[in-house]
């Protein structure tokens, strides 16, 4: 579906921080820059093996931080990853019940509910 840009909130313990945001939905999870999980105060929890665009595998640090997008918020996991940008992926939107939108490339829910159990 392609590459949409947001501003999305992050929310870590007490903290917050505003940032813009690649939607891409070529993507798994949501990655934070270490300068940007430094500045939220979001600690390493462990690590996991990711596979990057070019198809390597690399172990990188994880955390967890609350993300606010489309007037929504959730938990997600997050991978740490030297340099970059913040990404999010379709784990975020889809824990968030969002999807892009193709033609206009504008985000949209796509349940009435966050989560739903």
């Amino acid at each position: 579906m392609g590459h949409v840009r947001e501003l999305i909130k992050l929310y870590h313990r007490g903290r917050s921080l505003s940032v813009e945001a690649l939607i891409d939905t070529g993507a798994t999870t949501l990655v934070l820059p270490r300068r940007v999980a430094e500045e939220l105060g979001a600690e390493v929890l462990g690590e996991m093996d990711v596979e990057l665009a070019d198809g390597t595998i690399r172990r990188v640090p994880y955390t967890v931080v609350e993300v606010e997008l489309g007037g929504r918020r959730g938990p997600l996991l997050a991978a740490i990853v030297e340099g970059g940008e913040v990404c999010v992926g379709v784990e975020a939107l889809e824990r968030l019940g969002l999807a892009v939108d193709p033609a206009t490339g504008r985000i949209h829910p796509t349940r009435r509910f966050v989560t739903r159990l």
